[in-house]
């Protein structure tokens, strides 16, 4: 199969990607400025954790994923899997900008796009909050190819529509449950102090573990308290990642009960930051990318 990208804003060129001959990654580094990876490769010789990825995101169907990673078809792939929505609750649902109707929704709120990530405005008092900027973003993000900008393709088959959540906490710790081959490995926690985002990384008994660069730094000052539902989160993450290779499964706790947020199946874009090559590498064996189930296959 090959995948056609028309890259208008940029160049008009096409860019063509090759089963087997070549991946290219378009994405935006830290500066925002336009990156294009191309790595020609043979199976045998992706080691890395971000080799197989990549890899992954070509080859294990982005059509499929795409159901996943919309924000609000979620909800239906949680009670398939789970027998049940743990999803953050959705308040209302809109097509259009000019549909949102502000003055019904409620006193605090979370209005999101549902075809990429980032895309967030918080209300947590509808007296003070600013709709024309809002609406500004709004038509802002409706207008980005999120899959396309990224390189992470499966947002590409999204059908782009305006969600208004609960709002649950505005300063919530985020779990992201890595799983490789359908398994928990570790989780990585994200907490916000003094305008800083703390990451650590936990094993799943709960024991502080050095992985990425720039994590843990703060762990002695900023620990993040054991969940009362770990083993919970553990068992959910493992049930909604039997499907795939790898994907991240990002949970919440509030008032001992769990929510489901997103699931990740490229972090970073697929160019993550480990500690060292070593890491690196077993982090990729961990990953079997001859696991790719046949009706997921993108050949």
């Amino acid at each position: 199969m090959v995948i056609l990208l028309q890259v208008e804003k940029f160049d008009k060129r096409k860019v063509m990607i090759k089963d087997k001959l070549q991946i290219v990654l378009i994405t935006y580094n830290r500066k925002k400025y336009l990156l294009k990876y191309k790595i020609l490769y043979n199976e045998s010789d992706l080691l890395t954790f971000q080799d197989k990825l990549n890899y992954l995101a070509i080859h294990e169907s982005p059509q499929y994923k795409s159901i996943i990673v919309d924000k609000i078809r979620l909800h239906d792939y949680s009670k398939k899997i789970l027998g049940k929505d743990i999803c953050v609750p959705i308040l209302k649902i809109y097509n259009n900008i000019e549909n949102i109707d502000f003055n019904h929704l409620p006193d605090k709120f979370v209005m999101k796009y549902n075809h990429g990530s980032g895309m967030n405005i918080i209300c947590d008092d509808k007296a003070k909050f600013d709709i024309e900027n809002a609406k500004k973003k709004l038509y802002i993000w409706k207008n980005i190819n999120y899959g396309l900008l990224t390189a992470e393709f499966q947002y590409m088959f999204v059908k782009k529509r305006i969600l208004v959540e609960k709002l649950l906490e505005k300063n919530l710790i985020d779990y992201k449950i890595y799983c490789f081959n359908g398994n928990p490995e570790f989780i990585l926690t994200k907490k916000k102090y003094n305008n800083t985002i703390i990451k650590n990384y936990y094993n799943l008994e709960w024991k502080c573990i050095i992985l990425e660069q720039d994590s843990n730094n703060f762990n002695q000052i900023y620990k993040i308290p054991k969940p009362k539902n770990l083993s919970l989160m553990i068992k959910y993450a493992k049930l909604l990642s039997q499907e795939f290779v790898f994907v991240r499964v990002d949970l919440y706790e509030i008032n001992n009960q769990v929510f489901l947020g997103e699931l990740t199946f490229t972090p970073c874009n697929g160019f993550k930051t480990w500690i060292n090559m070593n890491t690196t590498i077993r982090l990729g064996k961990l990953l079997n990318i001859k696991r790719i189930r046949n009706y997921l296959f993108n050949k």
